[in-house]
């Protein structure tokens, strides 16, 4: 989906000046594809939005680009 090839190496290749260890990338990777789940199912707006009555997350992009999620409530 982020421009990984079929070996899934592709996007580890950039780690070498930032810094970044395999973990830092796996969890950013996590992150994304948990975003990216409760958004596809309506659960999550992005700060600022007005939440819907399904909306149970709301999503932050944050100034280095990362993605926090905070929990707004549980879905009954």
């Amino acid at each position: 989906m982020h421009g990984m090839g079929a070996n899934g190496e592709e996007g580890r290749k950039n780690t070498g000046g930032g810094g970044q260890s395999d973990d830092d990338e796996a969890e950013r990777l996590a992150t994304e594809k948990f975003v990216s789940d409760l958004l596809a199912r309506g659960e999550a707006v992005f700060e600022g939005e007005e939440p819907t009555p399904r909306t149970t997350h709301v999503v932050k992009r944050e100034d280095d680009g990362r993605l926090t999620v905070r929990r707004l409530r549980f879905f009954h």
